[in-house]
Order: C-alpha cells, then sequence, then structure tokens
C-alpha cells in the first residue's frame, strides 16, 4: 500500500518512468508555463514526451522555449520539435540552421518526418543520420503523410529504412488510421510485423485532419489500446485527454465496469 486513500482499487499496473513501452506523446500547441505546470503537476507519471507542434518552437520567446524544454525534462518528459518545422528548414533551404538550433534551444530529441515536404525516404535517411551521429539527438522518424502525397515507398519498408537509419521510434502518422481503405489497414499492420509494437508510436488524428471528431479520436485510442493492449504506444494526445487516456489504460476509465477477461 502507498498511502493512497483509493490504495488497493488500483487498476491494471503500468511500468513506471523511464519505461519503453506504454509510451505517451502529447502535443503542446504553445501552451504557456502555468498550463504546462498543471499538466506536469496533474499527469507528469503519464506521459514521456511533449511535441511542441509544427514550427512554434520559433514563435515562443528563448525564455519561454528553454523554460518549457527544462520544465518538462525535469519530470522525465522529453520535449521535441515538431518534424515539419524541419521539413520547413528544407523548402527554404535552411537545413543546416535547424539543427544547431535544436540543440542550442535544449531538445535532445527530434522527429523527422516527410509530411508536407516534396522529399523521399532517402532525405530522411540523411536528416535521421544527422541528427543523431552529427548533432547526439535521438530521433522519432515519421512515416506516413498528411496531405495525400503518394509514395512508391511502403509504410513497412519506410518505418525499416527509418530505423535502419538510426531513428530510435517510429511515429505512424495518423492521417493513415482514420482512413477506412483496408489496404491501409493491412499496411498499418505490417510496419508493426516489421518493426515490432515497441517501436511503433500511433499518432492520433486531430481536428487537423478532415472530418475528425473528439468522439472520433477517443473511439481511435480505445480501438487501439483493445487491438495492442494497454502498453501500446499512442502519440499527439492532448492535455485535457492525458489522464482520461491513462485512466482507460489501466482500466480505470468509461471502461472501468468491463467485466475482466
Amino acid at each position: 500500500m502507498d498511502g493512497h486513500i483509493f490504495s488497493g482499487l488500483d487498476g491494471t499496473p503500468r511500468a513506471p518512468k523511464p519505461r519503453t513501452r506504454g509510451l505517451t506523446m502529447v502535443i503542446d500547441w504553445g501552451i504557456g508555463m502555468n498550463a504546462q505546470e498543471d499538466l506536469v503537476v496533474t499527469g507528469a507519471d503519464y506521459f514521456d514526451f511533449a511535441k511542441i507542434a509544427v514550427g512554434i518552437s520559433r514563435l515562443l520567446s528563448n525564455e519561454t522555449l528553454t523554460g518549457k524544454i527544462k520544465h518538462y525534462q525535469g519530470h522525465g518528459i522529453e520535449p521535441f520539435p515538431g518534424g515539419m518545422y524541419l521539413e520547413y528548414a528544407e523548402v527554404y533551404g535552411k537545413t543546416d540552421l535547424y539543427f544547431p538550433a535544436v540543440v542550442q534551444a535544449g531538445y535532445r530529441w527530434v522527429e523527422v518526418s516527410d509530411n508536407l515536404a516534396p522529399v523521399g525516404v532517402a532525405w530522411k535517411q540523411r536528416m535521421i543520420r544527422e541528427a543523431s551521429e552529427k548533432f547526439g539527438l535521438s530521433v522519432l522518424g515519421e512515416v506516413g503523410k498528411k496531405e495525400g502525397l503518394e509514395s512508391t515507398t511502403s509504410l513497412a519498408d519506410d518505418a525499416r529504412a527509418c530505423l535502419d537509419a538510426g531513428s530510435r521510434v517510429v511515429l505512424l502518422e495518423a492521417a493513415e488510421l482514420v482512413s477506412e481503405n483496408p489496404e491501409i489497414a493491412r499496411a498499418v499492420e505490417e510496419v508493426v510485423e516489421a518493426i515490432g509494437l515497441e517501436r511503433v508510436m500511433f499518432e492520433l488524428p486531430g481536428p487537423w485532419i478532415s472530418g475528425v471528431s473528439a468522439s472520433g479520436i477517443h473511439q481511435m485510442r480505445r480501438r487501439l489500446i483493445e487491438r495492442y493492449g494497454p502498453e501500446v504506444n499512442l502519440g499527439n494526445v492532448s492535455p485535457a485527454d492525458l489522464v482520461s487516456l491513462e485512466a482507460y489504460r489501466q482500466g480505470l476509465g468509461v471502461n472501468a465496469g468491463k467485466t475482466k477477461p
């Protein structure tokens, strides 16, 4: 017993941090320091990563940005800048500025994606290697497209390429998960089969994807947990949804009265 008022009514045990599975990534759209403090006080034990979305790192003052990064890291949470900021740097010919700035800001992790920029797997591998080998950054490599850009590389081969280049985690783009196309559903399963469930983080969709609702997001996270178990890695979790997600992982959410298996 740990002295908690509700000790003994604990739900499904979860591995403590630092953990290698059952990872949760919260998406931070520039929340203020007070909101971040509230998030950490309430749920620091329940999330492992915080994505400072898109290019928001540029919109925060140096003091605010470095303060956010240090605050997260001080609670065992690794923040990282959204991959679309690196894509912006590539499109404008400024990738030489990107990784040095990431390191100077204090980030220790970085995302490498190809959502919108007209780049391929070879570019992504080059960026992953540069980030990890030259700058000592840990990398989350993303596979999948936001805007339906065509690719001749399968999701599974793309995921393998990310790992081969040095990515530690593969993010599976949320746009792939909301498709009802059975071929895409099979492609998602092939990613899991190719690299293992522990290396995949499923990014939940959000309102930036057409037709996605709050109820749809909740239904998807339930389906992922029911399909892969409570230790599935989930990303793009809204700060407001963090604790309710953890409750569902532990069988203490809306599934609290469900019959035990």
